[in-house]
C-alpha cells in the first residue's frame, strides 16, 4: 500500500502484521476514549464539589439564621429586662410615696396619743413605741371589762365549728357569688342564742327581704350592732334591755337556710366586721383585737369610752 509502511510482529503463536495507519487509527480511539473517561471523571468531581460547596453555603446561612434569631432573643430578653427594671423603678416610687403617707399617718397618730394622754392626764415615757402608748393609753382591768360588755365579743353559740366564712362566696340556695356578710356557725335545732354584748333589742322578728328569717338585731354602745339570723325562736322583744351572756332566742332554719345554723354578724357605724377577730377576744388577748380589726379607729373610740367612764364616775 502506498504511504503505509508494515510491520510484522512474530510470536510463537504466529505472525501479525500491522501498517503505521492501523496503529495510527487505535491510537486516536484510544486517545479519544481516554478523553471521554477523563471529561466523565471531571464531571462528576466539578459535581461532587459543587454539591460540597451547596452544602457549606447552606450550613454557612443556617449559621447565619441562628446568629440573627439569637441576635433577636437577645433584644427581646434586654427590652424584657429593661421592662421590668422600669416597672421596679415604679414600685420603688409607689413605696417611697407609701411609706412617706405612713410616716404622715403616724405623726399624726403619736398626735392625736398626745391629745388623749393630755386629756386623761397620763404621762407616759418619751420615744417610747406607739404600740406600747396605745396599750397604756388603754387601760387598766376595770376598763377591759367594761368594754367586753359593751362591745360584741365571744362566741353567741356553744362553739361546734364554723359552716361558712366571712368573705365571698357561692349561696347555699341561691347558687351564685355573694359576699358573706357573716359567719355562719353550725348548731343544731334549739341551741340556745347568747347576747355578745349588752345592748337593746333594735329588731326581733321575721325579715321579710333579706332571707335572713327570724333575725334579731342588737344595738350595743359606741356604734356597735350583732346580728343573728335564721332563727327558730326569739324570746326577746324590740326595745328590750338585754346583759351581755342572756339567752335571747334558739337557733332554727328560717329563712334562705339550708340546714339548722346560725348566721352571726357584726357592724360598727353600718361598717360590716368579720365576727371571728371578736370570737376569741377577751382579757387575756385583749390588744390582739386592734392588730386584726383595722377599719375601727381604736384610738379615738378608746377616748369616748375614757369620757363615758369619767362621766359615769362622777354621777
Amino acid at each position: 500500500m502506498k504511504n503505509s509502511v508494515l510491520i510484522t510482529i512474530t510470536t510463537l503463536k504466529g505472525s501479525k502484521q500491522y501498517t503505521i495507519n492501523q496503529l495510527l487509527k487505535k491510537f486516536i480511539l484510544f486517545f479519544i476514549f481516554f478523553i471521554f473517561i477523563f471529561i466523565v471523571t471531571m464531571f462528576f468531581i466539578i459535581g461532587y464539589l459543587n454539591k460540597l460547596v451547596d452544602e457549606k453555603q447552606k450550613l454557612i446561612i443556617k449559621k447565619e439564621q441562628q446568629i440573627i434569631n439569637l441576635n433577636k432573643q437577645k433584644e427581646i430578653e434586654i427590652n424584657k429586662l429593661l421592662s421590668q427594671k422600669n416597672l421596679l423603678n415604679k414600685k420603688i416610687l409607689d413605696l417611697e410615696k407609701n411609706i412617706t403617707l405612713k410616716q404622715k399617718k403616724l405623726d399624726e397618730v403619736n398626735d392625736k396619743i398626745a391629745d388623749i394622754e393630755a386629756i386623761l392626764k397620763i404621762n407616759t415615757p418619751k420615744n417610747i413605741d406607739i404600740n406600747e402608748k396605745i396599750k397604756i393609753v388603754k387601760l387598766d382591768l376595770m376598763d377591759k371589762k367594761y368594754i367586753l360588755n359593751n362591745i360584741p365579743n365571744g362566741y353567741p353559740v356553744e362553739f361546734k365549728g364554723i359552716t361558712s366564712n366571712f368573705g365571698w362566696r357561692i349561696h347555699p340556695m341561691l347558687k351564685k357569688k355573694e359576699f358573706h356578710t357573716g359567719i355562719d356557725l353550725r348548731a343544731k335545732l334549739n341551741t340556745p342564742i347568747y347576747a355578745t354584748a349588752t345592748g337593746l333589742v333594735q329588731f326581733a322578728r321575721y325579715h321579710k327581704t333579706s332571707g335572713y328569717g327570724k333575725l334579731i338585731i342588737l344595738s350595743h354602745n359606741f356604734g356597735f350592732q350583732s346580728m343573728y339570723g335564721h332563727l327558730g325562736k326569739i324570746i326577746v322583744k324590740e326595745g328590750e334591755f338585754v346583759k351581755k351572756g342572756q339567752i335571747i332566742g334558739y337557733t332554727g332554719n328560717s329563712g334562705l337556710s339550708d340546714g339548722p345554723h346560725l348566721h352571726y354578724e357584726i357592724r360598727y357605724l353600718g361598717m360590716i366586721l368579720n365576727p371571728k377577730y371578736f370570737f376569741k377576744w377577751n382579757i387575756k388577748n385583749f390588744n390582739t383585737i386592734f392588730k386584726y380589726e383595722k377599719k375601727i379607729d381604736w384610738k379615738y373610740l378608746l377616748k369616748a369610752i375614757k369620757w363615758q367612764e369619767k362621766l359615769l364616775q362622777l354621777q
